[in-house]
């Protein structure tokens, strides 16, 4: 029987991303209340270079006033510019446990990046957090093979890394078994979108859509990930929607309910099929 076939559903979380729109952000409450009705299992709050839309001092209330697990805070280290507003995050944060981590930028180059991580690895000792080095396509970080290297540099119990399937396809790695194979050792989150090669997608490199839309089967990535062994949430990367938001969170839900349901039901045949 097949990983696939044995695995359970993987709970679902949005991004945070979701709810922004050309009109403005939907403030936290309304967020986690459309979450909440839509039946996700929780969400990923951003602080981007550590200064958040979302007041964190709510996070801890989540859980019990909306049923919803916070599933990672997601920051953007710029090495140089904002580490010390970084580390004070970390060290002041309630309700959540994993830090999503991309690291944008560099004043100082390689050796002064791996010092900063090792300096909020010692928070994160502290305060029993885990950071995901989080792939991001232009990035100083930006392949999975990167985070990859520094994960097994430091060999960190709180370290790891976050696949993002659309990171993953716009900076073109392929090789997703490899690829995945080469990060179980470390993975700790994931993140999917829809994706269509196009100058009119972020970068000018590739569309981020609903999880159903685009070139990028999803269907087959998520059957990668149960083959790599990965049973934790997936988010829905939620950049770049368009129109109604609680009409594309309800599409986007439904859309991975449905790949959790078809691979739970699929053939040996259809299955031997995905390897990528």
């Amino acid at each position: 029987m097949t990983l696939e076939q044995t695995a359970l559903p993987h709970p679902i979380h949005a991004l945070d991303s979701f709810f922004y729109t050309s009109m403005g952000v939907y403030a936290f409450q309304s967020q986690c209340e459309m979450l909440a009705e839509l039946g996700y299992n929780g969400i990923t709050v951003s602080a981007w270079g550590g200064q958040p839309y979302t007041d964190l001092s709510l996070l801890p209330t989540v859980k019990a006033r909306h049923g919803l697990d916070v599933a990672a805070l997601y920051c953007v280290l710029h090495e140089g510019r904002n580490d010390a507003l970084l580390r004070r995050i970390l060290e002041t944060v309630d309700g959540v446990e994993l830090i999503e981590l991309a690291v944008q930028t560099s004043r100082n180059g390689q050796a002064a990046i791996l010092r900063s991580i090792a300096s909020l690895l010692r928070v994160a000792e502290r305060r029993g957090l885990r950071i995901a080095l989080y792939p991001h396509f232009h990035h100083v970080t930006q392949t999975t093979t990167e985070v990859v290297q520094i994960c097994a540099q430091f060999d960190h119990p709180q370290l790891g890394a976050s696949f993002n399937g659309y990171h993953w396809y716009a900076a073109q790695e392929g090789e997703l078994d490899q690829r995945l194979a080469a990060m179980q050792p470390w993975l700790m989150h994931a993140v999917l979108s829809g994706s269509a090669v196009s100058p009119l997608g972020w970068g000018q490199v590739a569309t981020m859509e609903p999880p159903d839309r685009g070139e990028l089967d999803n269907f087959a990535v998520v059957a990668a990930l149960n083959r790599a062994g990965y049973t934790g949430s997936i988010g829905v990367l939620g950049w770049d929607y368009a129109g109604d938001v609680y009409a594309k969170l309800e599409r986007s839900l439904q859309a991975m309910r449905g790949i959790d349901q078809r691979l739970g039901t699929a053939s040996p045949d259809m299955l031997r099929l995905l390897s990528l």
